[in-house]
């Protein structure tokens, strides 16, 4: 399998993971990224979310600081944020400053517990989250063979645990950054498989986003 096709695969996988009903930050959380730019990009350059007005570029929104930084953290603004839950921005704001409702929680509240669940903690308990062995996919060591193809005329790197992923370059150093860019991503769309069966074992999102 190519960059190319595996690159459309896994775009493929994080549209399938946000029609489900997952995050952004839930989405970059599962490939381990730091900031959501490449998911959030995908997303927006596919109609999923829509595209931020530019008189919303710079607007400032009366929020407690510290979902103002978790937000630039993760290169987001408060205002995409919001685009990405489908919410009002100013309804949000407006929900967030009370305590959520144990029975019925704004859609909201739920967003924040589920992208800052730390965030949510301090503000309306007044705690910090319990420090726990955070849950994620775990990837397993992997080989890796370089092998020069008559055929093909260059080198050919293949990945024996991963039948299917190969790369070619005209050397060493070519072919080998090129299986590394292929692993990655074929990592990458694991992670998401992982993050889709997780509504398996008792995690579920929140209603697909339409």
């Amino acid at each position: 399998m190519k960059v190319e096709d595996i690159e459309e695969l896994l775009n493929s996988r994080i549209i399938e993971a946000y029609s489900r009903g997952f995050s952004v930050v839930e989405i970059t959380r599962a490939l381990r990224k730091t900031t959501v730019d490449s998911v959030y990009k995908l997303l927006r350059d596919t109609g999923r979310i829509p595209a931020m007005k530019r008189s919303e570029y710079r607007r400032q929104y009366d929020i407690d600081q510290k979902l103002t930084t978790a937000c630039r953290r993760k290169g987001l603004s408060f205002g995409r944020w919001c685009l990405g839950w489908r919410l009002d921005p100013y309804v949000t704001v407006a929900e967030l400053k009370s305590a959520p409702d144990k029975v019925n929680e704004s859609a909201a509240h739920m967003a924040l517990k589920r992208d800052f669940p730390d965030i949510y903690l301090r503000l309306y308990d007044g705690s910090k989250i319990k420090s726990e062995k955070e849950r994620k996919y775990r990837s397993k060591p992997a080989s890796l063979m370089i092998e020069w193809s008559s055929e093909r005329k260059s080198f050919l790197a293949t990945v024996p645990e991963c039948p299917g992923i190969e790369a070619s370059g005209k050397n060493w150093d070519d072919v080998f950054y090129a299986i590394k860019s292929v692993h990655l991503m074929h990592e990458y769309v694991k992670r998401i498989d992982w993050l889709l069966n997780r509504s398996g074992d008792g995690f579920y999102p929140a209603s697909g986003v339409e």
